[in-house]
């Protein structure tokens, strides 16, 4: 029988443009797992755990991969005030998610003067660094209470502070260098020549990334060599 894997990120994870890793994970590993996605475009850490939260809740999940993403960023329940902000912005107006039995604007880079006031004036980069690592600890009780085996990853380099590095680095990471996220490693791939200088690495680089970071730090993935090949080939095809 297969298991449920579970994948969380941000648009780093999201087909909005082009097919990202997880699609590809989803073909390579279909028959060991259900992929089940939970990632969401612009999504900040504190969207990423009630993402998880949700999908413990409604399902069981064998085993989860939790890519954490920049801590700067601010998602608000939407209210009267925050949907007629968001239906506004000329970015963002599309991003309103359910979690958590709530509706959520997941603001992500907005422009909008509320939005940058929270970040300018009232939770500056340092705490929300903290706040971000916090999440992680939270995330990671939440998994081992449930027994889910996971592995975290980043989608971008990430400066953990001493306090919680002792702790968080007792969990499974997949990285190609230490701190780093999948951002860093499109610079590192073969694949780069091919890459057209989106936000998110091209599908090419996301399968290089499978192959050579996240299955070698993630002790529950496997597939075929053959398939994964086969998978490079067709999208060299159409580069």
């Amino acid at each position: 029988m297969k298991q449920n894997l579970l994948v969380i990120s941000d648009g780093n994870g999201v087909d909005h443009d082009f097919k990202k890793w997880p699609t590809l994970l989803k073909v390579l590993t279909t028959k060991q797992f259900n992929l089940i996605n939970r990632s969401v475009v612009g999504a900040s850490n504190d969207m990423i755990l009630l993402q998880l939260a949700d999908a413990v809740k409604d399902n069981k999940i064998d085993c989860a991969i939790i890519q954490w993403t920049i801590p700067n960023r601010l998602d608000v329940i939407a209210t009267p005030f925050w949907r007629e902000q968001a239906a506004n912005d000329a970015d963002y107006s599309f991003n309103l998610v359910d979690s958590n039995e709530l509706t959520w604007w997941v603001t992500s880079a907005s422009k909008n003067e509320y939005i940058q006031q929270y970040h300018n004036r009232y939770v500056l980069h340092p705490q929300a660094m903290l706040r971000s690592q916090a999440t992680m600890l939270a995330a990671a009780e939440l998994l081992k209470h449930h027994k889910i085996k996971f592995v975290f990853s980043l989608c971008y380099a990430f400066d953990f502070t001493d306090a919680y590095k002792t702790v968080l680095s007792t969990y499974p990471w997949a990285w190609h260098a230490e701190n780093k996220g999948l951002h860093e490693f499109r610079y590192t791939s073969e694949f780069l020549p091919y890459d057209q200088g989106k936000s998110q690495p091209h599908t090419i680089i996301g399968l290089d990334w499978i192959d050579r970071v996240l299955k070698p730090g993630c002790d529950f993935i496997d597939y075929d060599q053959q398939t994964y090949y086969n998978i490079q080939q067709s999208l060299l095809k159409h580069v």
